[in-house]
């Protein structure tokens, strides 16, 4: 009789154990599918800020890209024709301001959301081929940046208004712009590829 008392006991105490057991892996696998959820909700919302980003600096590309290429090829006509050239001249130097209606560029590139989204860690969870396209994207990106500089660079220079060197500041300027504007044609493909990349990812997901 003890001894089937004892056996009842230790297949109550075993199984409430085994009870134990699997309430303990069950709020174990609940809690790490929900943290899986979070995970795949910050992803979708930073990758979401880097589409908005790379959606609002492309419409800047789309924007200013055809007038750069008319500006080069109002330069070429410039260094073509002495007429042209003389028709920049002034009492103060050379008015760049004919060639350049609207300046060089009004807007600027933004590259917030992609910098915030390096210094986070949950960009581990975003996979590797969109993250190499939106990386390839900021990376052209940067490249236009700093042509844009060596613009300044070049406006900010005393020579550049000396009439003298006027054909050379030409050539120079010219030639800045046709590498703005092949950069800028680089800059749109990448950012159209990356977006195309990243629609694909919510595609898929939905």
């Amino acid at each position: 009789m003890r001894s089937l008392v004892t056996r009842d006991n230790l297949a109550r105490s075993a199984f409430e154990a085994s009870l134990i057991v699997f309430s303990v892996l069950l709020a174990l696998f609940l809690d790490g599918v929900m943290e899986d959820r979070r995970e795949a909700r910050k992803v979708d919302a930073l990758v979401g800020h880097i589409a908005d980003e790379m959606t609002s600096n492309l419409a800047i590309v789309d924007e200013w890209l055809p007038y750069h290429q008319a500006v080069t090829e109002e330069l070429d006509r410039h260094l073509a024709s002495e007429e042209l050239q003389e028709s920049l001249l002034t009492s103060e130097g050379i008015d760049y301001a004919r060639l350049m209606e609207r300046g060089l560029i009004q807007d600027f590139y933004s590259t917030s959301s992609w910098q915030l989204a390096q210094q986070s860690d949950v960009t581990s969870g975003i996979d590797f081929d969109i993250a190499s396209e939106i990386s390839r994207a900021y990376v052209s990106q940067q490249n236009v940046n700093r042509t844009i500089q060596r613009f300044s660079d070049f406006f900010f220079d005393r020579q550049t208004y000396d009439p003298d060197q006027l054909v050379d500041s030409l050539r120079i300027l010219r030639n800045l712009m046709r590498e703005l504007a092949g950069q800028q044609r680089v800059l749109q493909y990448q950012y159209r590829e990356a977006l195309d990349a990243v629609d694909s990812m919510r595609a898929a997901d939905d």
